[in-house]
């Protein structure tokens, strides 16, 4: 009988204990993906999250649609969205780069998430009005049709 053994041996990338700057100033996609991963404090937060989206920018020219809408979602995964901070950010980097600020957009899963969130959020009250007018429409009473949906009166008959 014959044992045989393997040894591997792998190097270890401790991703939180690099410092961010480091990888900013790099035009690699991993890093820009991964950049969320690296050592920057809460304070920092903000900046790195712009800096990504700079990075992201210039990406843009070497790498097709798949692989950066990749990038967008590893990097979506480690950051925390922050809607506010991220439509802020866009903003600015609108001013500087008019040209890119839409196909940014276009390609952050989580602004989509938003955006068909409220979509969503519109079309069931767009919804809801349509229906509430049927049942009008229909010789329902203001006030069963308050009861039925829930809604004040006041805001039934709003709708009339």
């Amino acid at each position: 009988m014959r044992v045989v053994f393997f040894w591997f041996q792998f190097l270890k990338v401790e991703l939180r204990k690099q410092n961010c700057r480091r990888f900013i100033d790099s035009d690699n996609a991993v890093a820009a993906a991964l950049l969320a991963k690296k050592g920057y404090t809460t304070r920092e937060a903000r900046e790195v999250r712009r800096e990504f989206l700079r990075m992201f920018m210039k990406l843009r020219t070497r790498l097709d649609q798949g692989r950066l809408a990749l990038i967008m979602s590893v990097a979506d995964l480690y950051f925390k969205p922050d809607r506010a901070q991220d439509e802020e950010i866009l903003r600015e980097l609108i001013d500087h780069y008019p040209e890119e600020g839409e196909a940014i957009m276009e390609l952050m899963p989580a602004w989509k998430r938003w955006g068909y969130e409220e979509g969503i959020e519109k079309g069931k009250e767009e919804g809801q009005v349509e229906i509430i007018r049927k049942l009008l429409l229909h010789g329902f009473s203001p006030e069963a049709v308050s009861k039925a949906v829930e809604l004040p009166l006041d805001e039934i008959k709003k709708l009339m």
